[in-house]
């Protein structure tokens, strides 16, 4: 039998990786190098992958304790015997746990990280994290929880001064009692079950609740009352119904968090359970996505702030943050191609020098620059798509040549589900003569449109198109749009309709994007931009020199695309490319404006 041979990399060529585990036992990591020793090498390859953005090395997925001791025993020339992965960040985060779990007793606060970034990166699913991981929900729910714990805390589990039975209860704690408890604990060697007895399991501190608590005064589950009559409690100045506790602490969040819902397009009121990981949204600094991303963010979907429901921190708001890790992750390393790409350039014209000299290598092409995006809000989409349908139906009804031909392919794939009856009913009722139309049975139907009127039959027959706008799916709506060359800024304005469905950043960045910023002047926009959201509409809305027609948000305008067709006395339909405006005839008649 021939032996395939194993790959291996220099391991000065490899980086350790997104490990989650941040500390590491001397004394297996001893045995683990007189293993390694006594073996004559490391016999397990260790599992990487390209790194994202260090040329010709790799990343660690999975194995970083046989890549340190390797180093330390064979040095940086060692050939390290590797498996090659061509892993997502996902899908590297959750290989590096499942690895880790059960090797050398990795402590739960550490699995507890790890599992909290790999939920960051599927967007906050429990449900697909666990599933990725191989743990039931509620194992993933009991690490989560453990993010709670202060750092004294976390330190004494991974240190295994205390199980985990101790960290759990301490999780539910404020920080700054936490520490003081865990001492206490250490110095007693309190058991477990002394803690649960000694804390209450569930119990919350009064004092630092953000609602009214004059409620509580005389409330049953108010520690208080069990301290004045009994001699075992926990102390005055707790609450002991935390169902209750947390349902007022959230309904005190929820009306804080309202105001921050017109600046913002997500807010997220976490708990601790939550494990939530907040990604700060920068411009600048090593995760920075760079200042044109950054500006384009702001209309995104994913654009928020965070607000606390834990103990100790309730209401702290962190903001700007971004709620797509992966997308915040491919972003940040689009602004550190361009930054090296840059860098390239203005080195170029020393390296050309050089290379005149010695003859110059063909170059590899160089990727183009990303354009800035982001994700629609769907407040947005479905506002952009109803004008659009209208749009579509005004052609069709001033079009009669391609009214004609979109019927004809309608008909021929098989689209039948588009026609929307309704909107057909409304608009036949305006256009035929007598005006009786819609009978739920076929006869009753045909002889109301057997009463029509000869000379209006031909508006009939294209009202029958006009009505699928109404009805077809997005892409086909796309398809018409194109086909109709419909110019959107002969039917678009802005106004107080499209500007009320933004959330204040949502206009910022609007402002920036169309030059209103800039007609405002940078102190008349920064003042309008301090007052209310109906005032600074107001403002954006009465720019004095600005022209408004024909400006038209990017979020509104529909993708172009070309179309292998030939329209009306065979001239082929001119398209252009995505971005640029095309020409179109000018509706003189809407029937779709009911």
């Amino acid at each position: 039998m021939q032996l395939t041979e194993q790959p291996t990399l220099k391991v000065r060529l490899i980086h350790s990786g997104k490990n989650y585990r941040k500390r590491f036992s001397a004394e297996a990591l001893v045995d683990l190098q007189e293993q390694i020793k006594a073996a004559g090498g490391v016999l397990e390859p260790i599992v990487v992958r390209p790194h994202p953005t260090i040329e010709g090395t790799c990343e660690i997925i999975a194995g970083e304790r046989r890549w340190r001791a390797a180093k330390v025993l064979f040095g940086e020339d060692y050939d390290m015997p590797v498996v090659f992965r061509d892993a997502t960040d996902v899908e590297a985060r959750a290989l590096g746990i499942i690895e880790n779990h059960g090797r050398d007793d990795p402590s739960e606060i550490e699995e507890a990280q790890g599992a909290a970034d790999l939920l960051a990166y599927n967007n906050g699913d429990k449900d697909n994290t666990a599933r990725q991981l191989g743990w039931k929900p509620d194992l993933l729910e009991r690490r989560l929880l453990l993010l709670n714990c202060a750092p004294e805390v976390r330190d004494a589990l991974i240190e295994e001064q205390i199980r985990l039975g101790h960290a759990e209860l301490l999780s539910g704690l404020p920080h700054d009692r936490q520490a003081k408890v865990l001492l206490m604990v250490l110095e007693h060697k309190a058991s477990v079950d002394v803690l649960r007895k000694q804390l209450g399991q569930f119990a919350r501190k009064l004092s630092e609740a953000i609602f009214d608590t004059a409620q509580c005064i005389n409330c049953p589950h108010n520690s208080a009352q069990q301290s004045a009559l009994f001699d075992e409690s926990i102390g005055d100045g707790y609450c002991q119904h935390p169902s209750h506790y947390e349902e007022l602490t959230l309904a005190r969040l929820d009306a804080q968090a309202a105001p921050l819902r017109e600046r913002f397009q997500v807010v997220r009121i976490y708990r601790a359970a939550d494990g939530f990981q907040p990604l700060h949204l920068t411009a600048a600094g090593d995760f920075g996505v760079g200042d044109e991303q950054y500006a384009s963010c702001k209309s995104c979907a994913n654009f928020g702030c965070a607000v606390s429901a834990v103990a100790g921190s309730y209401g702290a708001v962190a903001e700007p943050l971004c709620f797509d890790a992966q997308c915040h992750s491919t972003k940040v390393l689009d602004r550190r191609r361009a930054d090296r790409d840059a860098r390239k350039a203005s080195e170029a014209p020393q390296a050309q020098g050089r290379q005149d000299m010695q003859g110059s290598p063909e170059q590899p092409a160089k990727a183009p620059a990303r354009k800035p995006s982001n994700h629609t809000p769907p407040r947005v989409t479905e506002f952009r798509e109803q004008r659009w349908r209208k749009w579509v139906a005004n052609h069709l009804m001033t079009q009669p040549d391609r009214n004609h031909r979109v019927l004809a392919a309608l008909i021929a794939s098989s689209s039948l589900q588009a026609f929307d009856s309704g909107k057909f009913v409304e608009a036949a009722g305006k256009l035929a003569s007598p005006a009786k139309v819609g009978a739920n049975l076929f006869k009753a139907a045909l002889e109301q449109a057997d009463a029509f009127g000869s000379d209006s039959l031909p508006r009939v027959v294209q009202a029958v198109a006009a009505s699928a706008a109404f009805g077809i799916d997005v892409a086909g709506l796309e398809v018409l749009l194109n086909y109709l060359e419909v110019d959107e800024a002969k039917h678009f304005m802005l106004d107080s309709e499209y500007l009320e469905l933004l959330t204040v950043s949502e206009l910022e960045a609007l402002a920036d994007e169309m030059k209103l910023r800039k007609a405002m002047g940078d102190a008349a926009f920064k003042k309008a931009r301090a007052g209310s959201k109906p005032k600074f509409i107001e403002a954006l809305l009465h720019v004095e020199g600005f022209t408004y027609a024909g400006a038209v948000p990017k979020a509104i305008r529909y993708p172009r695309k070309k179309l292998r067709i030939a329209a009306a006395g065979g001239q082929g339909v001119q398209l252009e490319e995505e971005g640029q405006q095309v020409r179109a005839a000018e509706p003189t008649e809407a029937v779709a404006t009911a």
